[in-house]
């Protein structure tokens, strides 16, 4: 399997979040950490809640407009490397 065909899901045993608008404040509960995501980090966090592959990620920011595949692509690697980091996210 590869990264594109895993799916990713918020690990809601560790994380809270709430919506602000168009952007997201998301609650580290295991080490008290908050995090800002911009909207289109928050877009991409509300299709995490649900599970989502690498590949949906990718679709949903071209489908918003905001970016070109390749760098729609780029950025969605660099958000779930760092949620990963975190231990934000888990495979689903």
């Amino acid at each position: 399997m590869t990264q594109q065909d895993t799916a990713y899901r918020v690990d809601s045993t560790r994380v809270t979040w709430r919506e602000t608008g168009e952007e997201a404040v998301l609650l580290d509960l295991q080490e008290s950490v908050y995090f800002g995501l911009d909207r289109s980090g928050a877009l991409l966090w509300r299709r995490l809640v649900g599970g989502a592959t690498t590949e949906d990620l990718v679709d949903t920011l071209v489908g918003d407009g905001a970016v070109d595949r390749a760098r729609a692509r780029a950025d969605v690697t660099a958000f779930l490397a760092d949620l990963g980091r975190y231990g934000l996210t888990r495979a689903a």
